[in-house]
């Protein structure tokens, strides 16, 4: 997102808000402290909203202490981004970066006394300094402590009941960002076992606090797959000394085994994952290959287990021998375990690729009997089977197929055309629309390529609902008819529940027709609407702005 098409990602009420906001001078002060904007906007109180910048205006990183949280962004945020696009338009930005010079010289002239007393005062007001002092400078035994103390701190924050709700959860994971923060700073200094080690801290954090909290947004989740992409990062950033690859192998390895991944094979697999660049050191490697070894076994032996995290295991031993055997080992690996559908895809582009067709083939067709039951493979094994064809030159085959893959995938119709002559073509067309209007949404995008309108036409007075999608290739031979459907769409979405989210849907539809038919067809549905719901007060809000 960036200050100049921030406006698409945000709902058009916060927008228009924070518009009326700006316009109104609510943006009281606006400066940049070094490494962020800071702004306070003033309403029902006064607000401090934080926006991160690239050099090209990128909005990287945002936040507003107002209680709003019925969305990413609230209405304070959208002002301080219009300032900003009108701070850099006319230049003032490079001037105000100037501040932070001017602040650095100004604390070189305080004695350390002052220097102090002056951190002492902001220790007071805000625990987070406080907490980041003792990061970077305290002793590395309190450092895990501390980390500790910082999520669990912003946890406790919103916690109620034991239990933290949905609309808190964004607020539970800020002591993550405060400890993240160091683990970079770590990782910078070449600490890579302390950044791991407090990457760790966190992870026991999150996988607690996901047990009692409406994880809906992902949020907590979000954070989890953060800090094991970062531990992934570390381990590969720089090259590390054999303790350290042994110190970080056991402690990642150790922690793997926690219970508190139950339920949680993908973050258990995935750190796994991490450590498999440490996997050269002989011992690191042997204790990866017996666990797995041991894991698969007890799969085998469990009348219950999925073939999900069998085939993960198998994917993590394939990595280690294509990253330190030879390409023949790792090849044989996958030729041995040709039940794991991602081997098979593999062998089967390989093959294709090296121009063994019939064995491309083979493989294709032998997946399909062995998963009949997983459309979504099945699927996939077809359409390689397809791309065999196209390179064979089987056009009976590729015909054959075509059709049957037309249903799921339009890409597949111009392949479908190409093979025929011109004088075969219409009956073969209308044997597609037929077999296609059964059940395919493929049907209207044949249809449109096609220019058939009068078909199109009696398919959206069907089914007056994909007249958004079509009225631009009706219009204008057919103009009334689409007002007409159009029309009728809107009245039946209206109707069917309501709610301010809803109201907004609508009036969106609204808008919509006002683009294929005018204005003053938007407008005489509009008016009918606000006639009929006269007494839904936020209906007829929604409708004023149309």
């Amino acid at each position: 997102m960036n200050l100049d098409d921030f406006e698409s990602y945000v709902e058009s009420i916060i927008l228009e808000r924070g518009i009326d906001y700006y316009v109104s001078g609510s943006v009281i002060s606006l400066d940049y402290d070094g490494t962020e904007w800071v702004a306070e906007v003033t309403g029902t109180s006064n607000y401090t909203v934080t926006v991160t910048l690239t050099e090209d205006g990128k909005i990287t990183d945002t936040y507003c202490d107002c209680p709003y949280d019925m969305g990413e962004y609230c209405k304070h945020q959208i002002a301080v981004f219009y300032a900003l696009k009108d701070d850099r338009k006319s230049g003032k930005s490079i001037a105000k970066k100037g501040k932070n010079k001017e602040l650095q010289d100004l604390l070189n002239k305080l004695t350390k006394a002052a220097l102090i007393s002056l951190v002492m005062e902001y220790v007071k007001k805000d625990r987070r300094i406080k907490e980041k002092i003792f990061f970077q400078y305290g002793k590395q035994s309190s450092l895990y402590e501390y980390a500790r103390n910082v999520i669990r701190s912003s946890i406790d924050k919103v916690k109620h009941r034991d239990f933290v709700e949905y609309r808190d959860v964004r607020h539970a994971v800020d002591g993550v960002d405060t400890v993240m923060d160091i683990i970079d700073d770590q990782i910078d200094s070449g600490h890579t076992r302390t950044a791991i080690s407090l990457c760790i801290v966190i992870l026991e954090e999150m996988l607690d606090l996901i047990q009692y909290c409406d994880d809906s947004n992902g949020t907590v989740g979000g954070a989890i797959t953060s800090v094991i992409e970062r531990v992934s990062e570390a381990v590969c950033l720089k090259k590390l000394n054999p303790e350290d690859s042994k110190k970080i192998f056991d402690m990642v390895f150790k922690h793997i085994d926690d219970k508190r991944y139950s339920g949680w094979t993908d973050w258990q697999i995935d750190l796994l994952f991490t450590i498999i660049p440490l996997c050269n050191d002989l011992t690191n490697r042997s204790k990866m290959e017996q666990y797995l070894a041991k894991e698969e076994s007890a799969l085998a032996t469990n009348e219950w287990s999925s073939d999900y995290k069998k085939h993960q295991l198998q994917k993590l031993q394939y990595e280690i021998l294509k990253s330190l055997d030879s390409k023949a080992t790792a090849d044989s690996y996958l030729e041995l375990h040709l039940d794991n559908s991602d081997f098979r895809e593999t062998i089967i582009e390989n093959a294709i690729s090296r121009g063994m067709l019939d064995k491309a083939l083979k493989l294709c067709l032998d997946g399909e009997r062995k998963d009949n039951s997983y459309r979504g493979l099945v699927l996939k094994w077809k359409e390689l089977r397809y791309t065999i064809y196209e390179k064979t030159k089987d056009k009976q085959a590729q015909k054959s197929l075509g059709l049957e893959l037309l249903h799921g995938d339009f890409k597949y119709y111009p392949r479908l055309k190409a093979l025929y002559t011109k004088d075969e073509w219409p009956d073969i067309l209308q044997a597609i629309l037929e077999e296609l209007r059964k059940n395919s949404h493929n049907y209207v995008k044949v249809l449109i390529h096609e220019k058939l309108k009068p078909q199109l036409l009696e398919y959206c007075k069907e089914n007056n609902s994909t007249i958004t999608l079509c009225y631009e290739h009706l219009l204008p031979d057919h103009k009334n008819e689409v007002a007409l459907i159009f029309t009728k769409h809107i009245k039946q979405y209206a109707s069917y529940k309501d709610g301010r989210s809803h109201y907004r849907s609508v009036c969106d539809l609204i808008r919509e027709f006002k683009k294929a038919c005018g204005v003053k067809a938007a407008h005489t549905v509009r008016d009918k609407l606000a006639t009929e719901y006269a007494r839904r007060p936020a209906f007829l809000d929604e409708l004023s702005r149309v």
